[in-house]
Parts: C-alpha cells; sequence; structure tokens
C-alpha cells in the first residue's frame, strides 16, 4: 500500500541532501516539481519513490471494474475502500465536483449511500470504532456505525485545517493537515501539537514515517523532516542530490 505509514522506520535518506525549506517564494517553485516523492517499503528498508497516483486507495473490492461501474456514478473518481464485517465502506472524494460515502454488501448486490456531499479522505479504526476524516475545505472527523443494521454517521470533531493523511503513534492518533498536525486521543478532542513553517498542503503530502521522535513526510519535491515534532519541533528539508 502506497499511501501512508506508520511503523517506527526512517526513510532511507542515502542519495538525499538537505535543502534551504520552501518557504517564501520557494513554496512556489516547489509546487512546479516533477518530482513527487511517497514512502515504500522495499526489502525491509523504506525508500522513496515517485508517487503512482492510485485512485484507490485502502482495501481492495472483489469486484469487476464493469460490475462496480454499474453501482456506483462516480467510481472513476478517488475513492477509499474499508472492508467490514458484512461488506465495503467506499468514500467517493472528487473535489467540489461530488463526494459521498456508501455501503455495499459482500456479494456486492446491496449498495446505498450513507450520506451525501461529503469527502472521505481516509478510514482508520480507534477503540475498536471506525472514523474517517473528511473535508475540502474545512475538515471534520466522523464516526461510522450500524442502527439497525445500517450504516450511520456522526460528527465527532471539527478541524480548522484540511485533514490529509492519518498514523498511529503511541496510543493514538496523528493527523496530517494542509499546514497543521494534530493529536486525537482517548478523549476524541484532536489537538494541535504544530503548525509547519510553510503551508506544506500545497505540496500534497503523501505519506508519513515516524522514528520515536522524528517525523518524515513525503510531498512534492522533497521529504520533510520533523525533528521533536510532538514538543519542539525543528525542521529538515532533502531534495535529491
Amino acid at each position: 500500500m502506497l499511501c501512508q505509514f506508520s511503523l517506527a522506520q526512517a526513510p532511507n535518506l542515502t542519495n538525499w541532501k538537505i535543502d534551504t525549506l520552501p518557504m517564501g517564494d520557494l513554496i512556489y517553485k516547489a509546487n512546479q516539481s516533477k518530482n513527487n516523492w511517497v514512502f515504500v517499503q522495499s526489502g525491509g528498508i523504506w525508500d522513496i519513490i515517485q508517487n503512482p497516483y492510485s485512485k484507490h486507495k485502502g482495501d481492495s473490492l472483489p469486484f469487476s471494474k464493469k460490475f462496480i461501474n454499474k453501482k456506483f456514478k462516480h467510481f472513476e473518481g478517488r475513492k477509499f475502500v474499508k472492508k467490514t464485517t458484512d461488506g465495503f465502506l467506499i468514500g467517493f472524494n472528487n473535489g467540489e465536483f461530488s463526494g459521498g460515502l456508501h455501503f455495499m454488501d459482500l456479494k456486492g448486490h446491496g449498495v446505498y449511500e450513507i450520506e451525501k456531499g461529503i469527502t472521505i479522505n481516509n478510514f482508520f479504526e480507534f477503540q475498536s470504532k471506525i472514523y474517517a476524516i473528511e473535508g475540502m475545505y474545512f475538515g471534520k472527523i466522523i464516526e461510522i456505525f450500524k442502527v439497525n443494521g445500517f450504516w450511520k454517521t456522526q460528527s465527532v470533531s471539527n478541524l480548522y485545517d484540511i485533514p490529509k493523511l492519518i498514523a498511529d503513534h503511541n496510543n493514538e492518533k496523528l493527523i496530517v493537515g494542509s499546514q497543521y498536525i494534530f493529536k486525537f486521543g482517548k478523549d476524541l478532542k484532536p489537538i494541535e501539537i504544530l503548525k509547519s513553517p510553510f503551508y506544506w498542503g500545497i505540496l500534497y503530502p503523501s505519506s508519513i514515517l515516524i522514528d520515536n521522535e522524528v517525523l518524515y513526510l513525503s510531498m512534492r519535491q522533497g521529504v520533510l523532516k520533523i525533528k521533536k515534532f510532538d514538543t519542539h519541533p525543528t525542521y529538515e528539508w532533502f531534495t535529491p542530490k
């Protein structure tokens, strides 16, 4: 899976150099870069490769493309899939054009819309419950649960940022937005732990690695290393040698 990770390991930066942080006008140059990076594990090492930009993230669906297209009008867009004991939660995210959360049973016959108009950015499990991060302009954490045999949603917390990625850390969740990182714990209230010195949302963060007190974010042009991210963050920007 090439979306996001939370293993306590660092990426292989052997062929990378420390560069100037993309602040000020440099952020626009970085945004124009043809390099888009993602972490991927290979032979016990976390390598950094070009992002393949798969539109399908999460669990796979055991149905043919033709079969699925008959069930969903917007299936060609971005989607996030979460397998459950009775089927699949499918979140569609086509930006300003459309979005929504659907359910499909294990045989692909029973399909219904859970909620219309929401833009799912990923699913996650926490304390034996299913949640999702969603939002296009402002963010939200929602819980997804069953009532009388049907899946429903309810809002848990609002975010003043657009949630992009999520990872495990010390029995909590870290949520990476367009410029902030939040901690989400047992009280279900997200707490801001840092604000980036530049707007990394314009560089499309794609994956996370956490190595004790060091967090790595892969994105367009380079890799951001944040030391002591949970207490006194300092930043290093890596680009290929």
